[in-house]
């Protein structure tokens, strides 16, 4: 039975504790590093990997064991079957990519300049018109991608691709409520590529659709309006905009190659579950987040309940994730349950 107002369907946790397949929606772009922390404007080399915010996360949970599939638009050139050919090796099903030809859009590109201290890293996106922005609503037939689903991820920076790949975003969350598969949403905001006011405009009308909320206090004081302690925001995240779920990461840097990472949660239960902070060194910052969303959710589809061990899955991934390069999670399970081990987080185990 689906509420009217909400579109959430009752007895949607059976969905989570029922486990199946996460299926993300996002855009995907080759990746152009110069080596050696080289400035882009004198570099005679680009290093080529692949990267995506929900194509990261959908890797990640393919390291974890969780099966993932990836819906996107890509075009018919070498570099689009890059993308695919990178993510099918990842163990990523791919089958829900649509292909177009390179008439109706292109393979988006980022270039990122790594820095040390006291230089900043810096992307420069050259994305406008590929395939993905260029889509017409109504592209994907999500009835079908979300059959047998155990939950649809989105970040948000799909919805700022274009107007056509909002409306398709809100689309995919509908039906994702309307057929009883739980949304994670990761509240990122790309200021390159929407106003603030567009983004709190879309973010207004999905959030209050969405399962399992990742956000920043920022992020949330920025479009929502709240203020106040983590735990405070946390509980008006839950109460305010309705959300099953909302999670934090935290962060302490130190310098420019280290960093601690920590998070929270609180869910139905109405306690903040909390993960041990974990150190560790930066090789590459890029896809952390993703990493963390990807092993949230892993612990969140194996036990709902326990968001301690969710948010310990997620900050062991993210720790990981930042000491290899390129934006993919490079891991097995085991050593994501290592690093919890190591920080004294065997009550994370049970």
């Amino acid at each position: 039975m689906t509420d009217a107002a909400t579109g959430r369907t009752e007895g949607r946790g059976d969905a989570v504790a029922s486990g199946g397949r996460v299926v993300a929606f996002g855009e995907a772009m080759l990746r152009l590093t110069p080596p050696g922390r080289e400035r882009l404007e004198r570099t005679r080399r680009l290093d080529v990997t692949v990267g995506g915010a929900e194509l990261n996360t959908a890797v990640a949970l393919r390291c974890l064991g969780v099966p993932a599939a990836w819906v996107s638009t890509l075009p018919r050139t070498p570099l689009g079957r890059m993308i695919a050919r990178e993510a099918r090796a990842a163990g990523v099903d791919v089958d829900g990519v649509s292909w177009v030809p390179e008439e109706a859009g292109r393979t988006g590109l980022y270039f990122l300049e790594e820095a040390a201290d006291p230089r900043p890293s810096a992307v420069t996106y050259d994305r406008a018109d590929s395939a993905i922005a260029r889509i017409a609503p109504g592209t994907f037939d999500w009835p079908a991608l979300l059959r047998g689903a155990g939950l649809l991820h989105i970040s948000g920076i799909t919805p700022a691709v274009s107007a056509g790949l909002r409306e398709e975003t809100g689309v995919a969350i509908r039906t994702a409520r309307a057929v009883g598969v739980p949304v994670a949403f990761d509240l990122n905001y790309r200021s390159k590529l929407w106003s603030e006011a567009e983004a709190a405009a879309s973010f207004r009308e999905l959030v209050p659709l969405v399962d399992v909320l990742f956000a920043s206090r920022g992020g949330l004081r920025t479009f929502f309006g709240i203020d106040g302690t983590v735990e405070e925001c946390l509980r008006a995240a839950r109460e305010d905009l309705g959300v099953e779920v909302a999670v934090m990461t935290r962060k302490k840097n130190r310098g420019s190659r280290g960093i601690k990472l920590g998070s929270l949660a609180l869910g139905p239960a109405g306690q903040i579950a909390q993960a041990p902070w974990v150190e560790t060194e930066i090789v590459d910052r890029l896809g952390g987040g993703d990493a963390f969303a990807a092993g949230f959710i892993a612990g969140y589809l194996e036990d709902p309940a326990n968001l301690e061990r969710a948010c310990g899955l997620g900050t062991a991934a993210a720790a990981l994730k930042h000491t290899v390069p390129g934006d993919f999670l490079a891991a097995t399970r085991a050593e994501v349950e290592a690093v919890l081990l190591s920080e004294g987080a065997g009550v994370l185990q049970r």
